[in-house]
């Protein structure tokens, strides 16, 4: 096994009892202290409102990662949310559980899926969105990108979605409630994140207990202007200022970008950001109602705590919303959820008995792979390949805090964590048995897809998928066969995106060794296993000097070169143990 560096692991003075299985341990503690607003669903990373109105309505729904409470789940309930999907620490839910949360809301209206503008969240809604479809769900999307700091102007289709996000679905479950139909829930929530504009000042790092380290560094003394909800870089780091001065950057960077008149009404909310102390926020909230009462603003709506947060950092983001006369009326609309309450006599009927969701079908894939009834002669027998994915889990596992620490220099840190938790329980489904190689990587792409979430759930699920199609009916494993295989994981990969090499993505490791592979095939498969491992560590290190154009990582610019992409990484180990676990069976 490579021994990789790692980051030197610390004590951590937080509360846990398995650092993998917080998140479990966290929604049950929501389920039993919330029993009024919270009901469990057949899938645990899906919670729905306890109370139903019992009528035909649009179900509005949102999903994200862990970390950020009361966001996500903290919003269902009466006046928001019908269901959320939940993901690990700081990483997308997957497909699975947002085409279960879209089942869960469904009372024959359609859905709203109201999410965050992140690479992964977006994948396993689109994923979601086709099998609804073939339930007969109709689902509108409206992606909040709400973060200032992420991307100038006029890329704001670039920008990330972070508290504005909590606006967006106060008004759109409001107008649900009243009994608006898909269009127009779908029209006041683009409304709504049309007319928001946020910014963050990180004061302090924070760290995912899985990781043992912080995920990102904030010299003592300094702030971090623009910081993401993850920890993504801000836009420039400075001399730590008074609130006053705090107040009055944040205010003029919103205001700025907003373009708001004097006179203007809107929503102001200030979050901190998870450590904090409230009256601080009090403190800041003080200063930045007279920087904008300055500029003639004025504040109809204001909440003011920890609404939207990032584990323990330390900081706040602002958050401020224009109004018209509709989302004012909105915005004062009655709510009862965990992380908001809205004041009102209106009460719930009891909850009515809604369809049990189910788990995801797996969605169909054409890959363009030849798939012609191709029977090798020579070459390796299947049989004598079912190591070859154990070999795969152990490589990954194996890698677990490497990978999160390559992936912590540019975004949240949690690639191996995730990685690793799906290949692990693929591990133990196979361990009672050695199933066949096709077997065996089919079910390493199912626990990846339901079981880690982000981008590379669905990633490496279409990977491993593509790897096992062009096995099935074959008995043997020769050169020809491995170049099947390979393609059929490209193909997999692009069927989900547009990345490509230069991208600072996996492609730039996958692309390369496939060529590389193609190029040598003619010289037998040990020849050509080994062009792909060395063309694989080539392409991952190339990585070290692009700027990411894709991804969470592409809104830090130039400040993304200099280090490995994590994707690519984990992609060359996988390569190359594949390439050592079949090279020591070839004859």
């Amino acid at each position: 096994m490579t021994d990789h560096p790692r980051a030197t692991r610390v004590a951590l003075d937080r509360i846990f009892n398995d650092p993998d299985e917080i998140v479990e341990d966290g929604v049950r503690g929501y389920l039993l202290a919330h029993p009024s607003i919270l009901s469990a669903t057949p899938n645990p990373r899906v919670l729905a409102r306890s109370t139903r109105t019992g009528r035909r309505k649009v179900g509005v729904i949102t999903g994200g990662g862990s970390g950020h409470e009361p966001a996500f789940l903290g919003y269902v309930g009466r006046g928001m949310l019908d269901a959320v999907a939940i993901g690990e620490i700081f990483s997308s839910p997957t497909a699975a559980s947002f085409l279960d949360a879209m089942r869960v809301a469904d009372s024959g209206a359609g859905v709203a899926c109201l999410f965050g503008n992140y690479a992964g969240d977006t994948m396993n809604v689109r994923l979601a969105m086709q099998d609804a479809e073939n339930d007969g769900i109709a689902v509108g999307t409206v992606v909040a990108n709400d973060d200032v700091a992420s991307a100038p102007p006029d890329e704001r289709h670039r920008r990330r979605g972070v508290a504005g996000e909590i606006l967006m679905w106060k008004v759109a479950g409001a107008h649900a409630e009243e009994g608006a139909s898909l269009q127009d829930v779908l029209a006041v929530a683009q409304r709504a994140i049309d007319n928001t504009r946020s910014i963050g000042i990180g004061l302090s790092p924070c760290t995912i207990v899985a990781n043992g380290h912080p995920n990102f560094n904030i010299d003592a003394g300094t702030m971090e202007v623009g910081i993401g909800h993850h920890g993504e870089p801000g836009v420039e780091v400075r001399p730590l200022e008074s609130a006053r001065d705090m107040a009055a950057r944040m205010c003029d960077l919103v205001l700025a970008d907003l373009g708001l008149a004097r006179g203007a009404e809107v929503t102001v909310l200030l979050s901190g950001l998870g450590a904090t102390p409230v009256i601080e926020l009090h403190v800041l909230y003080a200063d930045i109602a007279d920087r904008l009462e300055k500029h003639g603003v004025v504040v109809k709506h204001r909440l003011v705590g920890n609404f939207f947060t990032s584990l323990e950092m330390k900081g706040a983001t602002l958050t401020i919303m224009k109004l018209d006369p509709e989302l004012d009326r909105l915005m004062a609309a009655p709510a009862t959820t965990i992380g908001l309450v809205q004041t009102s006599d209106a009460i719930d009927a009891p909850a009515t008995d809604a369809p049990a969701a189910t788990a995801a079908e797996k969605t169909g894939m054409t890959n363009h792979v030849d798939q012609t009834a191709y029977r090798p002669e020579s070459g390796v027998p299947l049989s004598e390949t079912t190591q070859i994915v154990p070999g795969l889990i152990r490589a990954i596992v194996g890698a677990r805090e490497w990978l999160s620490d390559i992936d912590g220099k540019i975004g949240d840190g949690d690639h191996g964590i995730n990685m690793a938790k799906g290949f692990s329980r693929c591990g133990d489904a196979l361990a009672a048995n050695a199933p066949p190689l096709p077997v065996a990587l089919n079910a390493l792409s199912d626990a990846l897809m339901a079981g880690i979430g982000g981008s590379m759930g669905p990633l490496y699920g279409r990977f491993f998928s593509g790897m096992a199609r062009p096995l099935e009916g074959a008995a043997f494993i020769d050169a020809r066969m491995v170049g099947l295989m390979l393609d059929g994981a490209e193909a997999g990969i692009r069927s989900l995106g547009n990345a490509d090499v230069g991208d600072k993505t996996l492609m730039d490791t996958l692309v390369p060794a496939v060529r590389a592979f193609h190029a040598a095939e003619d010289r037998g498969l040990a020849e050509a296993l080994l062009a792909m491992s060395s063309a694989a560590e080539r392409g991952r290190d190339s990585t070290i000097d692009l700027v990411a154009r894709i991804g969470r990582a592409s809104r830090l610019g130039e400040r993304s070169r200099g280090v490995l992409d994590a994707g690519a990484t984990s992609c060359c180990l996988i390569l190359q143990t594949f390439a050592d676990g079949l090279g020591t069976l070839v004859r």
